[in-house]
């Protein structure tokens, strides 16, 4: 089993930092033969011993995927409140409307659970429907 890190990004389907493990013949040979990036002259792979990749520190690539994985989830946070507050709207929307029908005075000042409690007593039921 050998054993190659990628020092570049896109050497064939990896990017730099990415260790890969039982690498193919293809990967084997970039690392055993040194080969470089033809404009900047870098090295793309190197054969690494296993005791080499055990270590605590995260890699530059490894970092930056965790910092985007933090962005994406404050994102979906985001996004998460944004659907709460569109489904309470449309709530309200939908008990406001049955208020209307029901001509219960002051239904346009009322918050839902004021509207459930008034829509409760002019005859809807429990959750104002």
């Amino acid at each position: 089993m050998v054993i190659v890190k990628v020092l570049v990004d896109a050497v064939g389907v990896y990017n730099a930092g990415d260790i890969v493990t039982d690498a193919h013949d293809g990967l084997v040979e970039i690392a055993k033969k040194q080969v470089r990036n033809a404009a900047t002259g870098e090295l793309l792979a190197e054969i690494v011993d296993s005791n080499d990749i055990v270590n605590d520190n995260p890699s530059g690539r490894e970092l930056e995927l965790q910092v985007q994985l933090e962005e994406s989830k404050a994102r979906e946070a985001q996004l998460q409140e944004q659907i709460a507050l569109i489904q309470t709207d449309e709530e309200l929307r939908e008990l406001k409307a049955t208020a209307k029908e029901l001509k219960i005075p002051g239904y346009t000042k009322m918050d839902a659970d004021e509207l459930k409690q008034a829509l409760s007593a002019g005859g809807g039921d429990k959750d104002g429907e």
